[in-house]
């Protein structure tokens, strides 16, 4: 059941919230929880932070709106503060109870987001990547595609910087293999379908403008260009 409380911050000023048991609702984007309640310190517990309090604020709004800027991890707080970082700080991440993130979604007052010095994390299933490692030149026809099922195509609105612009697609969404054909198709992938054939490198030679308008290469007719995350460990 859902019930007023009243909290004081710094000694003068006092707000009422709604606290209500913890529901803390859907999490989009492939995104996964981390914590479910977490206590914060005023260091804070999430990293690089940037927070920004949000008048219509739910767990799934603030993860869009991290995931948006790039950033690994998400959390909510308060009822209305939405924290995006880039890590977490170890040290100081302690486990609340779920009963403690009671607060009311100022976007939705039958979700939890966190409560005072309580916040709900999550995390991106974005890649830590040391780097891309080119794998080779596959032939790719529609009935027998390259790359092992799930594939993700992507289309970008230009094929300036496609090369670029593709790995970081495919390891922001947590595929480990990255694709481009025809100069024009992004794939990403977990690896490759039995049977693969390899062909000569020169046969993705078709080319899309790179950053600085030079060619890159961006595979080629039913041919994919494929590279490889180096994972972090």
């Amino acid at each position: 059941m859902a019930q007023l409380i009243t909290i004081t911050i710094l000694a003068a000023i006092t707000t009422t919230v709604l606290a209500i048991p913890f529901n803390p609702g859907p999490v989009p984007l492939n995104w996964t929880t981390y914590v479910p309640c977490a206590v914060d310190v005023p260091s804070r517990v999430i990293t690089g932070v940037v927070t920004i309090v949000e008048p219509d604020l739910t767990a799934a709004s603030c993860i869009e709106s991290c995931d948006a800027q790039n950033y690994i991890y998400a959390g909510v707080e308060n009822g209305n503060e939405c924290h995006c970082g880039s890590g977490i700080a170890s040290s100081v991440l302690q486990s609340a109870l779920p009963s403690d993130c009671n607060f009311a979604c100022t976007g939705d007052a039958s979700l939890s987001c966190g409560g005072a010095w309580r916040i709900q994390l999550y995390k991106s299933p974005a890649l830590l990547s040391g780097g891309w490692a080119f794998e080779g030149c596959y032939v790719d026809p529609p009935d027998a595609p390259a790359f092992a099922q799930p594939i993700v195509h992507h289309t970008f609105e230009t094929n300036v910087n496609l090369f670029t612009n593709c790995l970081k697609y495919c390891g922001h969404i947590g595929f480990p293999w990255a694709g481009l054909e025809d100069a024009s198709d992004c794939q990403c992938s977990f690896g490759l379908a039995p049977g693969v054939v390899e062909v000569d490198r020169d046969e993705c030679g078709l080319t899309c403008p790179g950053p600085f308008g030079e060619p890159e290469q961006c595979g080629g007719v039913q041919r994919l260009y494929t590279w490889k995350n180096i994972p972090v460990y």
